[in-house]
This record gives structure tokens, sequence and C-alpha cells, in this order.
């Protein structure tokens, strides 16, 4: 029960300057009943609320602040800018509520009912808010600095312009929710979900966000600088000048997004799914793409100075008339890939593997290309002075034009390649006779296996004849 005294201070009028008469005193309200009661602009800090009936009172501006307010009910209260700091408020409900402007800086909220709550600009900074329940509540521009939202639900839930730096967001599904200009600096999220959510311009800067789910959120103008993004899906997010400047992106699914005009300067895409994607557009200094998976990527143009492609799978990709003067291939596929005209000015190529590549007119200059298989690729026109390859498999190439002076070809395999006005090394050149007599069998090959061709197929065509002939004879004799 409340204490009569200090219910009969509360009730003369005078609570605020009898409260500051007695500043060590807690007051006691517990079950007080005070339902309706205007108690705008009240000091009641550290007053003992548990089990109170405050439902529909007027509470603007109180100062609620270190309060036990254990049990108590607060159905249709009025806390506009009120001060609720290190409140307990684990479970209550607090549903329907205007809270707009509250101060609950270091609050504790778990499985609270902030269903339809409306939190706009509050103060929840340091706030424990574990397993609360948000549902169509609007956080519009609160603080959430430092708070813990783990296990919280948040069905249309409206957070734009929340301010959330540092704040626990581990496993957190914000799914579809318009959280446009926020702001989650140092946040920690890892798992958390914000699949198809709005967070144009939203600063995730040097959070943790491994394996976070983006899949379809539209990201324009977001910043991710410094975060550590492993494994996390942004597949098709609209990622439109977005900024990923020293981004750790290993093992993140970037496949059918838009990246349009995005900043990946420093970024790391290590094993990382980039299929298909168009790289012309963003900024690329120096990344790297190590084991990454690059099918079909398109990099025409692009200036790729000393970049790590090593083990990266590459097969198809667009690189014409790009840069990668110095750059790391080492053991990447190339099968297919169209690298006309590229630069590969001393780039590191050993053990690629390159069947059908087009290298036609490109810069292969003391190119390092040791074991690379390149079979049936096509070098026409390539400037590969000084080009190493050692050991490599070139069967089949198209060599011709190409010049390959002062190239290290010891043990290369070069049987069926086309040589015609190509520069092979000086100590070398008969090699190029046994070059040309290879053609020779190849055409002589080719032309055997034409006539087969030609052979099997008036086989075919005089069976196919025979048969009509039976079909023709059977069908004329009499029944």
């Amino acid at each position: 029960m409340a204490n009569p005294d200090h219910l009969n201070q509360l009730r003369a009028g005078k609570w605020n300057e009898w409260r500051a008469a007695n500043p060590a005193l807690a007051p006691d309200l517990i079950d007080a009943e005070l339902a309706g009661a205007d108690l705008r602009g009240l000091d009641f800090s550290k007053a003992h609320l548990r089990g109170a009936d405050l439902s529909g009172a007027r509470l603007d501006g109180a100062d609620l602040s270190r309060a036990i307010l254990e049990g108590a009910r607060l159905t249709n209260a009025s806390l506009t800018e009120a001060k609720l700091d290190n409140v307990q408020l684990d479970f209550l409900d607090l549903s329907g509520l205007d809270l707009s402007s509250v101060s609950l800086f270091r609050a504790s909220l778990r499985g609270a009912n902030l269903t339809r709550t409306n939190l706009r600009h509050a103060d929840l900074s340091q706030a424990t808010m574990e397993s609360a329940l948000f549902d169509q509540a609007d956080l519009s521009g609160a603080k959430l600095q430092g708070a813990s939202l783990r296990g919280g639900r948040f069905d249309a839930t409206v957070m734009r312009g929340v301010v959330g730096e540092g704040a626990i967001l581990d496993g957190v599904e914000f799914e579809d929710l318009n959280m446009e200009g926020s702001i989650f600096s140092d946040a920690q999220g890892d798992n958390v979900q914000f699949k198809g959510c709005r967070l144009q311009r939203t600063n995730f800067r040097n959070a943790a966000l491994r394996s976070a789910n983006f899949h379809g959120a539209i990201l324009c103008e977001a910043i991710f600088d410094e975060a550590g993004c492993e494994g996390a899906s942004l597949s098709h997010a609209d990622l439109e000048k977005a900024s990923f400047v020293r981004t750790n992106l290993s093992e993140a699914d970037l496949r059918q997004s838009s990246i349009i005009g995005a900043v990946f300067d420093g970024c790391i895409f290590t094993s990382a799914q980039l299929a298909e994607l168009d790289f012309r557009s963003p900024s690329l200094g120096r990344v790297s793409f190590a084991t990454a998976n690059l099918r079909k990527a398109v990099f025409s143009r692009c200036e790729l100075r000393a970049t790590d492609f090593r083990e990266a799978n590459l097969e198809e990709a667009d690189l014409r008339h790009a840069f990668f003067e110095g750059a790391n291939f080492s053991r990447a596929n190339l099968i297919d890939a169209q690298a006309r005209h590229a630069n590969f000015k001393q780039a590191n190529l050993e053990e690629v593997t390159a069947q059908g590549a087009d290298l036609s007119g490109t810069n292969l200059i003391l190119v390092k290309a040791r074991g690379a298989k390149m079979i049936g690729a096509d070098f026409r026109f390539t400037d590969a002075v000084g080009i190493d390859l050692q050991n490599a498999d070139l069967r089949y190439a198209d060599l011709r034009n190409a010049d390959l002076t002062k190239a290290n070809i010891t043990s290369a395999k070069l049987w069926g390649c086309k040589v015609r006005n190509t520069k092979l090394p000086s100590s070398v050149g008969h090699l190029k006779l046994l070059l040309k007599v290879s053609q020779i069998f190849q055409g002589v090959g080719k032309r055997a296996d034409k006539m087969k061709q030609t052979r099997e197929q008036k086989r075919i065509r005089q069976v196919a004849e025979l048969v009509r002939e039976r079909e023709a004879e059977r069908k004329r004799r009499p029944r």
C-alpha cells in the first residue's frame, strides 16, 4: 500500500517542492490509484510505483528516472517528453502509448509490449529491449546508441532516421521496413535481416554485419566503409552510389545487384559471389578478387593495376581493353574469357586455365605464365615480348602475327599452333618449321575427318533410300 503521507503530499499540489525539501526520500506510491491523474512535470525519480494504476494519467514531462514501475498499469497514459532513465519496464504493456521524445536512457524493456507505440525521437540509448514487441510502432528519429534489440519483433515498424551507433542487432529481423537515413555505425549485427528494407543513405560504417541479409534492399548512397560484411547477402539489392571503402565482403553474395556508381576502393571480395556483375561504373581501387566467382563479369576498360585475382573464376568474363598491369591472376580460370586488347603487362598468369580465351591484341610483355593452360587460345597480334611460357600448354593456339621475341618457351607444348608471321625467340628458329609441319598434319587430319564424315553421310542417305524402297514394295503386295 502507498504511504498515506506521500499520497497527501501528491494531492496537495506541492509535490515538487516537497521532493526538493526531502531529496534523500524515495516516495512510496506502491499500488497507488492514480488513474487519470494530472501528473505533468512532477518529480517521481526513485519513486516506488510498483503495481500503481497510472491508466490514463498525464505524465508528460514527468521525471520517472530510476523509479520502480514493476507491474504498474500505464494504459492510455501520456508520457510525452517524460524522463524514464534507468527504469525497469520489463514485460509491461506499453502498447499504443505516446512516448515521443521520452528519455529511456539505459532503461530495461525486456519483453515489453510496444505495439503501435509512438517512440518518435525517443532516447533509448543503451536501453535493453531484448524480445520486445515493436509491431507497427513508430521509431522515427529515435536514439538507439548502444541499445540491445536482440530477439525484438519489428513487424511494419517505422524506423526512418534512427540513430543507432553501436546498437546490438544480432539476428534481429527488420524485413521490408522503412529505415531511410538511419545510422548504425559500429553496430553489432551478425545475421541481422534487412531483407527488402528501404535503407537509402543509411550509415553502417565500421559495423559488424557477418552473414547479414540485405536481399532486395534499397541501399542507394548507403555507407559500409570499413564494415565487416563477411558472408552477407546483397543479392538483388540496389547499391547505386553506395560506399564500401575498405569493406570486408569475403564470401558475400552480390549477384543480380545494381552497383552503378558504387565505391569499392580497398574492398576485399575474397570468395565472393559476383557472377555477371558489371564493374565498368564502380570505383575499384586496390580491391582483392582472390578466389571470387566472377563468371561472365564485365571489366571492359576498367583500370585494375596490381589487382589480386588469384584463383578467381573469370570464365567467359569480359576483360576487353581493361588495364591489368602487374595484376595477379595465378591459377585463375579464364576459360573462354574475352580479353581482346587488354593490358596484362608484367602480370602474373602462372598456372591459369584459359582454354579458348580471346587474348588477341593484348599486351603480354614480361608476363609470367609458367604452367598456364591456354589450349586453343587466340594470341593474334599479341605483344608478348619476354613472356615466360615455360611448361605452358599452348596446343592449337593461334599465334599468328604475335611477337614472342625473347620469350621463354622451354618445355612449352605448342603442337598445332598457328604461327604465320609469328616472331619467335631466335634460339628456337627451328621450332617454326616443326610447327608448320604440325599444321600440315593437323590439316591432313582435318581433311581425313571431313572425308570420313562425307562417307558416313552418304551411307546414311543410302540406308534411308533402301528403307523407303522396302516400304513401297510392302505396300504394293496384295493382301
